[in-house]
């Protein structure tokens, strides 16, 4: 029981960070993005993914390792935990495919303290799947904390 507790809560800590960090660049990030010059968004952007590309990946890590682990701990609801590592991995698939170009070309031009022509472009890019993002981790989120509020019963 012990063990099982401890990797649900691993797994609803670990998808919760990228959840509340994918929310604040839907809800807030993309609108306060357009009232800035290229220049500042090249710059913002390539800086912040240059550092979250490195530290953000454990707690995906977390998250998956603890939801699978719970399936390890205990059967009941073992459905629910697989569909938060299958929401994870499909949000791993959209990350790399859209955004980790995107992560990696603006955090190039921020180095090099270039702006690319094509900026809003890249942005837009990035942009066109952080809902898809939201709702895949907030699934995630919500298929642990079923499994949670299932195994206590």
């Amino acid at each position: 029981m012990f063990g099982q507790m401890i990797s649900l809560a691993l797994a609803l800590l670990g998808a919760a960070a990228v959840y509340g960090t994918d929310v604040f660049f839907c809800v807030v990030g993309r609108t306060a993005l357009t009232h800035v010059s290229d220049a500042a968004l090249v710059e913002t952007m390539g800086r912040l993914h240059e550092v979250a590309d490195r530290r953000m990946p454990i707690f995906g890590v977390i998250g998956i390792v603890g939801a699978l682990a719970s399936i390890a701990f205990s059967r009941v609801s073992w459905l629910w935990a697989l569909s938060a590592v299958a929401a994870q991995v499909l949000w791993i698939v959209v990350y790399q495919r859209v955004a980790a170009p995107v992560n990696a070309e603006l955090t190039r031009q921020a180095r090099a303290h270039s702006v690319p022509t094509d900026a809003r472009a890249l942005q837009a890019r990035w942009d066109s799947v952080i809902v898809a993002r939201v709702l895949l981790m907030g699934f995630s989120v919500v298929a642990v904390s079923v499994k949670i509020i299932r195994s206590a019963q």
